[in-house]
């Protein structure tokens, strides 16, 4: 009989746990996670662009909706899905799991289907939590260097096909179909990144979408590949190396979403190490921006891929605005912590930004094999003191949590962009009712505070 290949065993191990298998530390980060996830979308759901892309969609008709909209204008589910995936990875403000953003693609998957079949927020948060934890194993699990494709796009359609075949009831045969089927629409590269597009945001909606997609053509009859994974032509052997025999270790007593950091800031990820080392540098000698002669930041190699490259105006201004490590240092110099307001391309262009540019120099430490942690900063002063400091851990991590004060903040600053898609004033009426959210009946509960 041959061994049970590694998509089947995904299925068969994920369909076994129960909301009551959740330890209360899980579902509080979830609960935590989902209204970070909903917030951000939320602020990003008020941008231009966003509203731009979503007006090509074609108008589709169900019982799902998109957050913060009118609740008597329903869509598809995998329309809702990617709208939603689109919002909430608009600003970069979402959470992140190691390298993945686990939930910017199966939280609006897991609402999607849970709106259209009506089920209760208790399987809504197993089935979430199921497959978060699925997609960020399957990134732990990769091995060697990375070949430039997007971690939460080629994961992330296997974790929205999870979790929309698990709420959809669907058993191991069809649910194993379901995750074939979402690799072989596994696609996404860093080049969007790199040349500062807006194809990046774009990608993870691809993946919610399809995994959707992938559990309704398996529900109907479709099958996918049993070998998708460590197939000879499998993602492994095609995508990026790994080794998937210690995949589901630890499964129901080592919980990889805790581990999931909550930005402290509305840029890539990899920025946010050298971002807090130079907060902390000002703040620990109060030098201010007149006296800096020079910046130089020591960064990763996978730091550099995505932030270091030169600050170029002809980009998207949007998203140079949230890749460029040369910009954020400037700006924190001149303004302090980088907010939302810093992505404006007018703050981009300011004069006293573009004059601090030639004064920031990035070092590529080439032994580190991190991705977003450490970074260190040296300032010198133009009367020759000079000044070091190293941020170890990931400001938003469980290593560098936020505070209170600091999540409020974030959550007021989302208010404020928001509009009238989650006024400031039913920001804490709508937190609340997240924070009750394993106890009501529906889904529909949440919005009657927005």
């Amino acid at each position: 009989m041959p061994a049970e290949s590694v998509t089947r065993q995904i299925a068969r191990t994920a369909l076994n746990l129960r909301y009551d298998d959740l330890p209360a530390s899980v579902i509080h980060k979830a609960i935590q996670l989902i209204a970070d996830t909903l917030i951000v979308a939320a602020a990003g759901r008020s941008q231009a662009s966003s509203m731009a892309m979503g007006r090509a969609m074609a108008p589709s008709s169900g019982q799902s909706h998109v957050w913060f909209s009118d609740r008597q204008q329903g869509c598809s589910a995998v329309d809702a899905t990617f709208i939603n995936a689109l919002h909430a990875g608009a600003l970069d403000y979402d959470s992140l799991n190691g390298s993945v953003h686990a939930d910017l693609v199966t939280l609006p998957a897991a609402w999607a289907i849970a709106e259209q079949l009506e089920r209760s927020p208790r399987l809504l948060i197993t089935a979430y939590v199921t497959a978060s934890e699925v997609v960020s194993r399957l990134s732990r699990c990769s091995q060697g260097p990375s070949k430039g494709w997007s971690g939460t796009s080629i994961y992330g359609g296997i974790g929205a096909a999870l979790v929309s075949g698990l709420l959809m009831g669907l058993d191991v045969e069809r649910l194993t179909h379901a995750l074939g089927i979402a690799v072989t629409q596994a696609a996404g590269t860093q080049q969007a990144n790199v040349e500062q597009t807006l194809a990046k945001r774009l990608q993870p909606a691809f993946a919610a979408r399809n995994g959707v997609f992938a559990a309704l053509l398996a529900e109907a009859g479709a099958s996918g590949p049993a070998q998708a994974l460590e197939g000879k032509f499998g993602l492994r052997a095609l995508y990026q190396s790994g080794d998937d025999s210690s995949l589901l270790n630890g499964w129901g007593s080592e919980w990889q979403m805790l581990d999931t950091a909550v930005k402290r800031f509305p840029v890539c990820a990899c920025s946010h190490a050298a971002i807090q080392a130079l907060l902390d540098v000002k703040a620990q000698t109060g030098f201010t921006v007149d006296q800096v002669a020079e910046v130089v930041a020591v960064i990763s190699p996978f730091m550099n891929r995505l932030v270091g490259g030169d600050f170029d105006l002809h980009g998207d201004l949007e998203v140079v605005a949230q890749f460029n490590l040369r910009y954020h240092l400037a700006s924190v110099l001149l303004r302090g912590p980088i907010t939302l307001r810093d992505l404006q391309a007018s703050q981009l262009q300011d004069d006293q930004v573009l004059a601090l540019l030639p004064k920031i120099r990035l070092l590529i430490h080439t032994d580190n094999p991190h991705e977003l942690a450490p970074a260190r900063i040296t300032v010198t002063l133009s009367d020759g003191r000079v000044f070091d400091h190293v941020c170890e851990a990931l400001p938003g991590s469980p290593q560098s949590p936020l505070t209170a004060a600091q999540w409020a903040g974030k959550a007021r600053e989302c208010a404020d962009v928001a509009g009238p898609a989650l006024a400031p004033a039913r920001l804490p009426g709508f937190l609340r009712a997240l924070d009750s959210l394993p106890e009501l009946p529906t889904l529909a509960e949440i919005w009657s505070e927005t």
